[in-house]
Parts: structure tokens; sequence; C-alpha cells
């Protein structure tokens, strides 16, 4: 019966140590397939992200061409405003000489009141002169604004000019 026992408690003894050497074997199998599905999953995070970068980069080349695009607009917009300030300039010019050829006409008269009308006209024709002169010194938002007056101080000039000739 001695024997028995000492049989049986070898039996478990061996089987036990098996036992062991499975669990370990089977915990450093799970750890190492634990450690392939991170792995898996990390390489498909990384394809995620490189995916990503990939849109960023096109948004990124999208807007700067964008931007060269807005870049060229507005310098075409300034070519187009510079060649609205020649011209207008240019026409309020020739405006300017109809005007003094008139009053130069009405200081021409021998009458005082002539005189003074043509002198308090000149005066005006010259202050709106010297505001033309200051042209290129508009802003571009308020070149509008500029050109409304400008054209209402002229065409008022031109009624008081025409208004001593009747």
């Amino acid at each position: 019966m001695r024997n028995v026992f000492w049989c049986s408690i070898l039996s478990m003894a061996l089987l036990g140590g098996t036992a062991c050497k499975k669990s370990a074997e089977e915990k450093a199998e799970n750890q190492f397939e634990k450690a392939q599905e991170d792995v898996k999953d990390q390489r498909e995070d990384l394809r995620d992200q490189q995916k990503d970068v990939k849109d960023e980069q096109k948004d990124v080349m999208k807007e700067q061409r964008d931007v060269a695009e807005e870049q060229s607009d507005l310098a075409k917009a300034n070519q187009n405003l510079s060649a609205a300030r020649v011209e207008y300039s240019n026409a309020v010019k020739a405006r300017m000489t109809k005007l003094d050829a008139r009053i130069n006409e009405l200081e021409a008269r021998a009458d005082a009141k002539s005189k003074e009308t043509a002198a308090d006209l000149r005066e005006r024709r010259n202050e709106l002169s010297a505001k033309l002169d200051k042209i290129g010194d508009q802003a571009d938002a308020s070149w509008e604004g500029f050109k409304a007056d400008t054209d209402a101080k002229m065409d008022q000039l031109e009624r008081d000019v025409d208004a001593n000739f009747h």
C-alpha cells in the first residue's frame, strides 16, 4: 500500500509538472499571438495615418493652387485699377482743359465782376487739381468714393462756369 501511495504521489507530481509546462507554453503562445495581433493593428493604424497624411498633402497642394490663383486675380485687379486711374485722370484733365478755356474767356471780359468770378472759379479749379495730383495715394477701398467726390466737384464747377455765360 505504501508503494501505491508513493506511486500515486509520483504520478501526480509528474502530471503536475507537465501541466505547469503546458500552461507556461500556452501562456507564451498566447502572448506571441497577442503580440502578432498588436503588430497587425499597429500596421493598420500606420496605413491609416499614411493615408491621412497623403490626403492632407493633397488638401495643402489644392489650397496652394487656390492661393496662387487668388494672387494672380489680385495682380490683375491691381493692374485694372491702375489702368482705370490713368484713364480717369486723363478724362478729368481733358475736362480741366475745357474748364480752363472757359475761365480764361470769363477772365478776358472787361468788367470787374467777371474777373472776380474768374479768380474764384480758378481757385476752386486749382483745389480740385491739387486733389487729383493725389490720385495715386488713394487706397483701393476708397477709390470709388474719391471718384464720386471728384466728379461731383467737377460737375458743380462746370455748372458754375456755364452759369456765368448765360
